[in-house]
Order: structure tokens, then C-alpha cells, then sequence
């Protein structure tokens, strides 16, 4: 391969040898979203007094640019796994009912996400299960500014020239003359200015449409966290530590919490325990499945929780599918931070379409908008990342499907053709081949969200159990409509492969929600509208608190992220004046 096109970056944790021995006023333990955007409006908060001092720990550790994994034996290096690789990047929860897939790093599930900023519907609110709360915030307009923050802080629009790439004419087409359906550009958090320093003075490159962004961005154009709310967090003051696996939380009878805690030092069996002290307030923001499981290890070992901790884990309607092998060339290939590389090219000359993958989502089709909420379906494109190309190309080069087009004979001999390249790998005609003419889709929508975590009592770990997830009509309407776009493309329709074979109907996700859900009381909720912890009896924990995907109590049908973080800067404010402070948001950093 030739050289990496990636930027330098500096890190951001900080030396765990210099934390505090006698503790934080405040511990916020996780570096998603929540996390992140509780550091950062914490950290740059004004306080008449005196500054609580402020840490950050998280499970996993830094990852910069240019240490993504991007062939298939290092991705298979990086899978998280709780005994053999605690600090791998790639985290999968897999069960009978449902496979959830997560990132671990510094910065969370945004290392490794698609970056698409997308709000729901209003009604999606409407639904009993979130606070009435919530419901007037967004009709006084406060959630919608919490919405707009955020999408300033993490810079995210469309892409500039998404029109012209192969994914989104080939998603356009598939829904031409749909009644039903709409097709759209995304707002993602990806910088496509020019080479330098953010508004958040951390250097970033101008993405170059790689397609690598779910597998990590190795060029330094993805708008992770590390680029914007961690920085202002470290801007800020707040101490950044690596590698501190949470376990349990217990009451502290002099005040506060006790955090016992998992210090890993990356060497071979080299594990420190302990316990860290947080004085005024302890901000969960594990992720659905992290701070459930932290809930339900502390109720276990007598901190008083309610019933509800586990409760509504949904996986936002998340199915997958592929329109594979179609008439219209996708360019889906990613090729990595290698701009310079074959597979790399820019313009097909004369013909304003671009040849490259793009992020690895950029445009969506929303179907049934006028019809009731659990109609609503979106479908969004997905690049294949380069560390999988190889692998999916001779995969789905003999996995069978349903061709949509089975009676035309000189569309046969063109799709056994293209099947024929992938198959035997000829090269350098694999961007002919069937994979380069394949979308792979995203499909979201409103499933019920009566999935539940417990933990195992032998490995006392997180385990999901919902069954019957794969076997809600969402599901069935969702493969409909797959069907529906790919004929329009005259392809290969293949199902998830996951669910289509396992005996369970088993789901994928990339978006785990609930766990910790929102509720008006303890019988409803985990936490209350402002993510304040409940305890058994129906009282608020003092100074305990948990944002982020756990808090979210139904399936929102559209990528949550955005959702996560305007609910995330709503709780963050809440603690700052709980705390005293007078809540503040800078624009840039000088």
C-alpha cells in the first residue's frame, strides 16, 4: 500500500499517575456522548466559587489517526474481549435475540460510528414511556437549541458534493417514482474544509471520501469526540484518564461515592484495582449496555436501585440488508486513508458522478412520512470499510438471493459476470465487479423496546435477553422495503444474513438504547427526565446521575446520536446548576 494520508494529532489523556490521590468533586465515567458533552459543559462552566475539580475515566484507550485498524487480520486483533483483549476497539454483545455492536476508546461509540446527525420526528416524543418533561421542552423550543448546540459543536452538514457520488444516485433511483418515499442528503459529523486546526483547535484533514469512517478514521477528517467536546473538556481543565474499567459504585457514609475501579496498564496481566473517590457527583455515560451493567452490579453489592434498571433496551429498529449485484454502479469500495492507492479513484471524466465511496453514509430514503409513527421506516447507504472488502466480495459472490430481474437473459449474463470478477478476484477489474455495483443498506424504525439486560450471575456481566425481537412486524415491513428500493435498482435482494439463518431471527444493531430508561417515577424509570438516579423506594439519589444511550426509553427510528446529545446537554446543564454553576458554551477555543 502506498504511504497513510493522516494527520498528526496530539493526544489528549493525561498521566494516571498524576490524578488526585484524594479524589474528584465530580466523576463522569464513560467518553460517548454523554460523557463527553457533561466533561465539556462542566469543565467550561462559569462558577462563582470555587471550581469542582473534574475527571473523566474510561474503559478503553486513545486511538489517533493512523492507528485504525484497516485490513481484516488487525480488525480481527482489535475485537474487544473482556479477558484476552479489554482494550480492543471493536466491542460486540452478542446474544440468542440480538448482537449489538459498540466502540471502546477514548471518545466512545464515535470512533467507529457512521457520524449521521439526525433528528427524529416530533411525535416520536408523543409516546407515553418519555417524561411529560420532555414533551414540554421540545414544544417550548429548549430541546430544539439543545439540538442546534450540538450540531455546532460537532460541525456536522452535508456533504458538499453528495449528489455526485455512485451511492446516492443509485439511492435515488431506487426510489424514483416511490409515492412513499423521499430521498435526502444527512447531516454527519465529518470536516470537509481544508487541512488545519478546528474551531476546537485540534488539527484535522479534509476528508477524502474513503469510506472507512465505521471502521475508524485513519485520515483525521471524522468529527469523533476527541475532536470537539473532549478537547473542550481538556480545554477546560478536566483530567482525561484511559484504560479504568468501572465496576461497582457504593454510597459513601461521610458523603459522595466510592468508585471501585479496573486500572489496566496495556502490559500482559497487568491490572491494578481501586477505589477513587467522587465528593459531589458520580455522571454514568457507559453506553446502554456499560451503565446498566455498572447499575445492576452496585444494586447487587447494595446500593439501593429500582426495579427498572434493565428494563426498555432497545435496538431502534436496526435490520440490515443488501440490494447486491445491481445495473447501477454504487462505488461502495473503500480503500482507506491510501488516496494515492488504484482503488482510489477521484472523477469519471465528463460525467460529474464521483467514483468513491464517500463517508461511509451520506444519504437516506424515509418512507411512509404521512403515515402513523410505527410505519416510518428509513434507509440509509452504507460503504463497505477496505478492511472488509475482500472478505464481503467473495462472500456474497456465493451467497444466493432473489434476483429481481430473473427473465432477462442478457442481465444475467451481466450479473454472472460481475459475480465472476468478485469470485476470482481478477484484478484490476474489481471495481466492475458485483460488490462495486451492491448497496448495503441501514434500516431503522420503531421496534417495541421490551428488550431487558441482567447480569450474569457466574461472569456478573451485562447479558441482553428480548425474545421475539426478530419476529416484530417492523421486521417484515422493513424487508418489504428493501425489496421495494432494490427492484428499482434490478438487483439481488439478500437478507441479513444474521437474522435470515439463525434459528432465533437474531438482530443486529448499531444502536443499543435504554437500559436506564427515563421515567416521571421509579415504577416507570431508572432516572427521572433529567437523568437523576431513582433508588428503590421512589426517592432521587443525590448527586448520582446517567446520560447517555441508557436513559433514552424507546426507539426514536432514526440514528440516536443526536438525540443522545441534546438529551446529554439538558442533564449537563441541569448538574452544573445543581452544582452552583451558572451553565456557559463557548464558541471556539482560542
Amino acid at each position: 500500500m502506498p504511504p497513510m494520508h493522516t494527520v498528526n494529532r496530539q493526544p489528549l489523556a493525561g498521566d494516571w499517575n498524576q490524578r488526585r490521590p484524594d479524589g474528584y468533586d465530580v466523576v463522569i465515567i464513560g467518553s460517548g456522548y454523554g460523557g463527553a458533552i457533561t466533561a465539556a459543559r462542566l469543565a467550561t462552566a462559569q462558577w462563582p466559587g470555587a471550581k469542582p475539580t473534574l475527571c473523566l475515566l474510561e474503559r478503553g484507550k486513545e486511538w489517533l489517526p493512523g492507528q485504525f485498524p484497516d485490513d481484516i487480520l488487525a480488525g480481527g486483533q482489535s475485537i474487544f474481549e473482556q479477558n484476552l483483549n479489554p482494550l480492543g476497539l471493536y466491542k460486540l454483545q452478542a446474544g440468542a435475540d440480538i448482537v449489538a455492536i459498540m466502540g471502546s476508546g477514548l471518545g466512545g461509540t464515535s470512533l467507529i460510528n457512521a457520524n449521521v446527525a439526525i433528528q427524529p420526528d416530533d411525535d416520536v416524543f408523543d409516546d407515553p414511556r418519555w417524561p411529560q418533561a420532555i414533551r414540554d421542552s421540545r414544544d417550548a423550543g429548549q430541546l430544539q437549541q439543545f439540538y442546534d448546540r450540538v450540531r455546532f459543536t460537532l460541525n456536522a452538514g452535508q456533504h458538499p458534493d453528495g449528489n455526485a457520488l455512485s451511492k446516492v444516485k443509485a439511492m435515488q433511483k431506487g426510489a424514483q417514482g416511490d409515492p412513499e418515499a423521499r430521498s435526502f442528503l444527512l447531516d454527519i459529523a465529518v470536516n470537509f474544509q481544508p487541512d488545519g486546526p478546528n474551531r476546537w483547535q485540534v488539527e484535522q484533514r479534509k476528508c477524502i471520501n474513503c469510506g472507512d469512517c465505521v471502521t475508524g478514521c485513519n485520515v483525521g477528517a471524522k468529527n469523533t469526540l476527541d475532536t470537539n467536546y473532549l478537547a473542550i473538556a481538556s480545554f477546560g481543565g478536566a483530567a482525561l484518564f484511559t484504560q479504568v474499567e468501572v465496576l461497582h459504585l457504593e454510597k459513601d457514609p461521610a458523603g459522595g461515592y466510592t468508585i471501585h475501579y479496573l486500572r489496566r496498564s496495556g502490559a500482559p496481566d497487568a491490572e491494578e484495582r481501586g477505589t477513587m473517590h467522587a465528593r459531589r457527583a458520580v455522571v454514568l455515560s457507559a453506553g446502554s449496555i456499560g451503565s446498566t451493567e455498572i447499575l445492576l452490579r452496585s444494586r447487587a453489592l447494595g446500593l439501593s436501585l429500582p426495579d427498572t434498571v434493565g428494563a426498555r433496551f432497545s435496538g431502534n429498529g436496526d435490520f440490515f440488508g443488501l440490494a447486491y449485484n445491481s445495473d447501477q454502479r454504487t462505488d461502495v469500495l473503500g480503500w482507506g486513508a491510501y488516496p494515492t492507492s488504484g482503488r482510489a479513484l477521484r472523477l469519471q471524466p465528463g460525467s460529474g458522478q464521483l467514483l468513491h465511496p464517500g463517508p461511509t453514509i451520506v444519504s437516506a430514503v424515509r418512507y411512509n412520512e404521512n403515515q402513523p409513527l410505527p410505519a416510518r421506516v428509513t434507509i440509509e447507504d452504507l460503504s463497505f470499510p477496505l478492511m472488509y472488502v475482500d472478505a464481503a466480495r467473495a462472500a456474497f459472490a456465493v451467497i444466493s438471493g432473489r434476483d429481481t430481474d430473473p427473465d432477462d437473459f442478457i442481465d444475467n449474463l451481466k450479473e454472472f459476470g460481475r459475480r465472476t470478477l468478485d469470485f476470482a478476484a481478477i484484478n484490476p477489474a474489481l471495481e466492475r465487479g458485483a460488490l462495486n455495483h451492491t448497496l448495503l443498506y441501514l434500516v431503522m424504525g420503531i421496534d417495541n423496546a421490551s428488550g431487558t439486560i441482567t447480569l450474569d450471575p457466574l461472569t456478573q456481566r451485562a447479558s441482553i435477553h428480548w425474545p421475539g425481537a426478530g419476529q416484530q412486524a417492523l421486521i417484515q415491513l422493513q424487508n418489504s422495503l428493501i425489496a421495494r428500493h432494490a427492484t428499482g435498482l434490478g438487483s439481488t435482494i439478500i437478507e441479513n444474513p444474521l437474522w435470515g439463518f439463525s434459528p432465533w431471527r437474531t438482530l443486529a444493531t448499531a444502536h443499543p438504547l435504554g437500559g436506564c430508561p427515563m421515567g416521571e417515577t421509579h415504577a416507570q424509570g431508572a432516572v427521572n427526565h433529567l437523568g437523576q438516579a431513582f433508588d428503590q423506594t421512589g426517592g432521587l439519589h443525590d448527586g448520582l446521575y446517567v446520560t447517555d444511550a441508557s436513559i433514552v426509553p424507546a426507539a426514536i427510528g432514526v440514528n440516536p446520536f443526536l438525540t443522545i446529545s441534546a438529551l446529554s446537554e439538558r442533564v449537563a446543564e441541569s448538574i452544573v446548576t445543581v452544582l452552583g454553576g451558572v451553565p456557559s458554551v463557548i464558541a471556539s477555543i482560542p
